[in-house]
């Protein structure tokens, strides 16, 4: 009963949280855009989700949703069962970034990369 009780509380934002939740989501968006832009500098040929969501502009909630929906290319990275990770390919973002700037389809170009890249 207690744990219960315990639960509840937890799941109800006391006064002010949503304030304190909101700067640090902004902080960690913050921080992995900082961190693509010094990758895209040095040519590091990927990005971590949250980085490669941080210069497309996106959640990367749901730049994870895209991913898993096999509707945007990325690299699992995994050993045997394990949960692993995902890696995002920097030309894809290039791409992207570089199609968005031409003014042709992003969304088309999205889908013409995603072949062979999973």
């Amino acid at each position: 009963m207690r744990n219960q009780t315990t639960a509840a509380n937890a799941a109800q934002p006391e006064p002010g949280q949503d304030g304190q939740r909101t700067k640090w989501r902004q902080t960690c968006r913050d921080s992995a855009l900082r961190s693509a832009l010094r990758k895209r500098e040095a040519g590091v040929p990927s990005y971590t989700v949250p980085e490669a969501a941080a210069l497309l502009s996106v959640s990367h909630e749901y730049l994870y949703r895209l991913i898993r929906a096999e509707a945007f290319p990325a690299i699992r990275m995994r050993m045997g069962a394990a949960q692993g990770r995902y890696v995002v390919p920097a030309s894809v973002i290039e791409t992207l970034l570089k199609a968005a700037e031409d003014g042709s389809g992003a969304a088309q170009v999205a889908a013409e990369t995603t072949g062979g890249v999973r």
